[in-house]
């Protein structure tokens, strides 16, 4: 029979300071962030025609939320904004990490 110290303990109310404090040692971990612009399929013949200046269409429409993808998992959507001279992201939606895709 297992004591209660060797269980989990359930009973325990994860507060948000219990939660950044057990995150604090990973606090500087730098992860890579993909920005989607969007998605297309094609034939291998398709892709060997394709030339410089060749227009690929996306599964995506004009104006649509970018996907921000962290390990290959969406979690963020933006659009795509102009700082000085280089692209950003103005995050629009925060993604649920246990909504079911």
């Amino acid at each position: 029979m297992a004591k209660r110290s060797d269980r989990l303990d359930t009973d325990r109310v994860l507060t948000f300071e219990t939660v950044i404090g057990e995150l604090m040692p990973f606090i500087d971990t730098r992860f890579r962030l993909e920005i989607q612009l969007g998605t297309a399929t094609m034939t291998i013949r398709e892709l060997l025609d394709l030339d410089v200046g060749s227009l690929v269409e996306l599964k995506k429409s004009a104006g649509e939320p970018m996907e921000v993808l962290c390990k290959g998992r969406p979690v963020m959507r933006g659009e795509v904004t102009v700082l000085e001279d280089s692209l950003g992201l103005r995050i629009v939606e925060i993604i649920d990490p246990h909504r079911k895709v």
